[in-house]
């Protein structure tokens, strides 16, 4: 069973009406009940009255006269405008009838008590008696004796006229505050959808018609709307149009920040380019045994200038796809040993990982050392990927035979170098290869999400 919702505006103001008209429907059941009781007590008073007045009227009536009829009876019931709803008689002492008033009787003559007089008072009131008339009702009964006769005026009304006239006056406190709650509540709720739920209604679908632009409110979603409405409408259309604007102004400042890191970055790579070609011509130029010395350098430039290759032609500023950048690597260290033949073979994933450029230079300068120290100990290596699951890319380098790793100078001091800031360690096994684990980029890039249509090399 689905319980009904009371977070909607319309729900809401429904509970608050009746919240506040909780006091009028306690008041009204209080003056209800009051109005009953008093209701009650004046019929007990009219009730007394009535037979003291069908008493008085009779005075001088003989207990032993014979029934009365005609004028005489007439006489002691003439008013009888008094007792709507009353039956009344004279009786005798054992309750034998000397006149009784068969024209306003509204019992018929079975009201009159089925044993004598009756002598059981209701606890409320000790003039009412109580007690079945013949036809088997309960009656309240009050009685008067009659003056200088050995007679009693005796009337009656049946209970349920009085548990009746008391269920009305509870239904009145009850039924007309309710009524007048489900009036108001109704005319609210009325009120609520025609002047104020339907205009945000349409303001609502506005703004999802909406493209980036601004509302357009006033042309046709709020067309009659009220006034207050119509000033929200115009001031979210305005802000809408302010929002756009900016948006527009940042993604032009976006775009041209892009495109001058992309001319940035280009332009250090063909730095790092133009360094290594002078280093490649003067290398050219010099004896053998400087020639040797002067590749080292060149190859450490063309690394660095292979991680900003990678990332331009990516068009994703800030990220480098390793893949590429290690397969660019490894293609230069194929023409880094001269007339020898050295071969690489480079296995990846479909989907290595990026790494943050900082770290991609290390990277590239880590890979070119451990592939110049392979190409120096065998004519092929080979260098394989596997992802793990804590967002890192683990590569090894196998092929040569166990002991190629450099244990001093230079290149093994930039090893470790180059290990240090990529916070990884070099792992070496019986076999011979060397293993690095290093941390891929956890996040997207933020600028140059653009990809360029044709790379440039």
């Amino acid at each position: 069973m689905t319980l009904p919702s009371f977070n909607t505006l319309r729900s809401r103001i429904a509970l608050l009406l009746i919240a506040a008209n909780v006091p009028v429907i306690a008041l009204a059941m209080w003056i209800g009940v009051n109005q009953a009781n008093l209701t009650d007590v004046a019929d007990r008073d009219r009730l007394v009255q009535a037979a003291t007045l069908v008493a008085a009227r009779a005075s001088g009536v003989r207990g032993d006269a014979a029934p009365l009829d005609g004028g005489a009876r007439d006489q002691i019931f003439r008013d009888r405008g008094s007792r709507f709803e009353i039956a009344a008689a004279v009786v005798r002492r054992d309750g034998a009838p000397i006149a009784f008033d068969e024209e306003v009787s509204p019992f018929g003559r079975d009201w009159m008590p089925a044993d004598g007089l009756p002598s059981v008072a209701i606890s409320a009131d000790s003039r009412i008696l109580k007690a079945r008339g013949r036809d088997g009702r309960a009656y309240r009964y009050a009685i008067a004796p009659v003056k200088n006769a050995e007679a009693f005026a005796i009337v009656a009304t049946p209970f349920d006229l009085i548990a009746r006239s008391r269920a009305l006056w509870l239904m009145l406190a009850l039924g007309l505050p309710a009524l007048m709650i489900l009036l108001c509540v109704g005319l609210v709720l009325f009120g609520i959808e025609r002047f104020v739920l339907r205009w945000i209604r349409a303001l609502k679908g506005a703004a999802a018609a909406s493209d980036g632009g601004g509302l357009a409110t006033r042309d046709a979603a709020l067309k009659g709307a009220p006034y207050e409405l119509v000033e929200l409408g115009d001031a979210l259309d305005a802000m809408s149009q302010r929002v756009e604007d900016r948006s527009t102004a940042l993604t032009s400042a976006i775009d041209d920040r892009d495109r001058l890191l992309r001319e940035l970055h280009h332009r250090v790579k063909n730095n790092f380019q133009m360094i290594a070609s002078l280093l490649a011509l003067q290398r050219q130029e010099a004896p053998e045994t400087l020639s040797a010395i002067l590749r080292a350098p060149e190859d450490r430039v063309r690394a660095m200038a292979a991680a900003y290759k990678v990332s331009y032609a990516s068009g994703e500023i800030g990220h480098v796809d390793v893949a590429a950048l290690v397969r660019d690597v490894a293609q230069q260290a194929r023409h880094a040993v001269g007339a020898r033949r050295f071969e690489v073979a480079a296995e990846f994933p479909s989907d290595a990982g990026e790494i943050d450029l900082d770290r991609a230079v290390s990277l590239a300068l880590l890979v070119t050392e451990l592939l110049t120290a392979a190409a120096s100990a065998s004519a092929q290596a080979k260098v394989t990927a596997e992802n793990d699951a804590q967002g890192k890319i683990a590569l090894t380098f196998s092929g040569p035979a166990p002991g190629w790793m450099p244990e001093s100078g230079l290149s093994q001091r930039l090893i470790e170098a180059y290990a240090s800031q990529l916070d990884t360690e070099i792992e070496r096994s019986d076999c011979g290869s060397v293993r690095i684990l290093v941390a891929l980029a956890s996040e997207k890039p933020t600028i140059g999400m653009k990809p360029k249509v044709a790379a440039v090399g």
